[in-house]
């Protein structure tokens, strides 16, 4: 009896935090918590990167429907979980975890074939349900002759880096809201309810 309520004490928040941490769950578990429509968007297709190369994780698409006389795929996004083989991150790492995954984020989303260009507008923190943030960056640009606003956003969730991309016509910007979809993303992988946050 005395051997079972020594193994039942509570852990310090330490100890807790570490044992967080050794509990990474599985990438399919994570995917799986991915919701089939939210904030708009509808759920598409899951590209594995993870068998090729691992610590690439996967990618998942997401779209918005035909609706209020808008085509389908006025507005996309894909979310990007992945851990570059590194130990288990904790939700709400640091800037200084985060930020190299934005800015390679951008670099990526910036460099475009002839006639399509995107740059960065502004850098801002993401307020999330949970208390923490994701950093994230509006780029602004144009596909052809098309003004097109991609929204970038990068943290951490389940152990490993999030990184969340919106993009939309600038003539469809009010087709979806991509604060509220980044956020509703961040809250399902970390398997946290979506609250409403308070006034600004």
């Amino acid at each position: 009896m005395t051997l079972l309520a020594a193994c039942a004490l509570p852990q310090s928040p330490e100890e807790q935090a570490q044992a967080a941490l050794r509990a990474r769950p599985a990438l399919t578990e994570v995917l799986a918590r991915l919701p089939m429509e939210v904030a708009g968007f509808e759920r598409g297709t899951t590209t594995n990167f993870e068998d090729r190369q691992p610590g690439y994780g996967s990618a998942v698409e997401y779209a918005t429907p035909a609706r209020n006389g808008l085509p389908a795929r006025a507005a996309v996004a894909s979310v990007l979980v992945y851990d570059l083989g590194q130990q288990a991150l904790p939700d709400n790492a640091p800037a200084e975890t985060v930020t190299p995954v934005l800015d390679e984020a951008v670099r990526e989303a910036t460099v475009l074939p002839p006639g399509r260009t995107l740059a960065e507008t502004t850098r801002r923190n993401l307020p999330l349900a949970d208390g923490g943030s994701m950093t994230c960056a509006d780029l602004s640009g144009s596909f052809g002759r098309t003004a097109v606003e991609q929204q970038v956003c990068a943290g951490t969730a389940a152990g490993r880096f999030l990184r969340v991309h919106v993009t939309m016509p600038r003539r469809n910007s009010g087709v979806a809201d991509a604060d509220d979809f980044t956020r509703a993303i961040a809250a399902a992988i970390r398997a946290a309810p979506v609250a409403a946050l308070p006034a600004s």
